[in-house]
């Protein structure tokens, strides 16, 4: 793997690790941007929190996969 590659995978492993840290430690600043804010309001907070765990399980997954199965 490249090391452009490399960068990608760690920063999308990051970002998908922070989702999760989000929703298990329930951080107030998350919850309320706009957008996670907005289904907030619409879904409930524990739903969202839930949301918001799936997804940042998903992009390390995600992150997962471009190492076993390298982006060309």
């Amino acid at each position: 793997m490249l090391l452009s590659e490399w960068i990608m995978t760690i920063f999308t492993g990051l970002i998908g690790i922070g989702g999760m840290w989000a929703a298990i430690f329930d951080v107030p600043a998350v919850f309320q941007s706009n957008k996670i804010g907005f289904l907030d309001r619409r879904l409930g907070h524990s739903a969202t929190r839930l949301v918001v765990g799936i997804a940042g399980f998903l992009i390390v997954l995600l992150a997962i996969s471009f190492v076993l199965i390298p982006p060309r």
